[in-house]
């Protein structure tokens, strides 16, 4: 409602002095009301576009802890990578007194020596760029915390498996991805959009009530108007408008399927990556990994007794090397693929 107040002509109204017969103070209410269902249309309209905005923050939250996790997994994989580097520094450090003293006696070649000096400068160097890796992903995980506090180290990390199937997955993503659901609730408001536009063909009305009070030898009275505003110029405004409305729905409804695209795209690429994780990771644990430690044992045994060039010993201690980086990198791969789905499909996992 509107209040209004009106002082016309000179004088005094509620005086006798100086007073004219014409002069007033008028005081009134008016009220406008839109053509039933207007108002109801455009509250519905709101609302769903509110939903969409609750959906894109519950994303946003998920995103943000996904982030959080990935890099969680990425600061595990690398103290991994230190620890497995210092325990084959310390290999390498016996592999060279074993060279060293067999060169003494005559019965090794000082190139093995000198070998082993190369590959200790060589882990040497995978230290620090693997420190810098550490303080890198350390500063990102602090800033996802907004927290300056030291991140001591991190625990270990065990595989959870992937109990749910890619159709089920994919039904997750229809049935609660917050992006997608989000995108859904637009296309509902555009929607409704469409039929409040088409609304403003009719009229709206408004209501006046006013009282005004005289200062002469007229009485106070009383007035009270209605007003109906019409449409008249439809083709140029109602009618472009009920166009835009229809624009904007065809918008949001590509930018749902675009949406839904590329979600299921992510899905099926995590769900694979997670997959293939999980059958290499099986293969380093029950065969690559301890046959490859068994290889290194012989040598180094076939190499102390001469059976053995140092060569070969030094690519079997390459091979075990790779092979434990390749395990924590797929452990570490496998656990951010988990965290992507969760994101992505707004379902937890369960942990064994």
């Amino acid at each position: 409602p509107k209040l209004s107040y009106t002082n016309f002509g000179v004088g005094h109204p509620f005086s006798t002095l100086d007073a004219s017969d014409f002069a007033y103070q008028g005081f009134g209410v008016s009220q406008e009301v839109p053509y039933p269902g207007k108002l109801a249309l455009a509250g519905e309209e709101a609302r769903k576009e509110a939903q969409g905005e609750l959906q894109v923050y519950r994303a946003l939250v998920l995103e943000r802890t996904s982030d959080l996790k990935t890099a969680y997994y990425e600061w595990f994989r690398i103290t991994k990578a230190l620890e497995i580097t210092a325990k084959n520094r310390d290999l390498l450090e016996r592999l060279e007194r074993i060279a060293r003293a067999r060169y003494s006696v005559g019965k090794g070649i000082q190139q093995d020596v000198l070998k082993a000096q190369v590959e200790q400068s060589g882990l040497a160097q995978q230290v620090e760029v693997l420190e810098q890796r550490k303080a890198t992903v350390e500063a990102r995980i602090q800033a996802l915390l907004n927290s300056e506090r030291p991140l001591g180290r991190p625990a270990d990390v065990k595989l959870s498996p992937l109990t749910a199937n890619l159709e089920e997955l994919l039904a997750s993503v229809d049935h609660q991805a917050p992006r997608l659901n989000a995108q859904r609730a637009m296309v509902d408001s555009r929607a409704v959009g469409i039929e409040r536009a088409k609304r403003e063909y009719l009229p709206d009305f408004a209501f006046n009530f006013e009282w005004q009070k005289t200062g002469g030898r007229f009485p106070d009275y009383y007035m009270a108007t209605a007003e109906v505003k019409i449409p008249v110029f439809f083709a140029r405004k109602q009618r472009l408008g009920v166009e835009e409305a229809a624009a904007r729905l065809s918008e949001a409804k590509q930018n749902y399927l675009s949406t839904r695209q590329g979600l299921v795209f992510s899905v099926k690429d995590q769900y694979f990556t997670a997959r293939t994780s999980e059958r290499l990771l099986a293969l380093y644990q029950s065969g690559i990994i301890p046959q490859a430690s068994l290889s290194l044992e012989s040598a180094m045994a076939g190499y102390e007794t001469g059976s053995v060039d140092f060569l070969t010993l030094m690519n079997n201690f390459g091979s075990l090397l790779t092979y434990e980086m390749q395990y924590y990198d797929e452990l570490s791969k496998h656990e951010q693929a988990m965290a992507r789905l969760e994101a992505l499909t707004a379902t937890p996992r369960s942990r064994p």
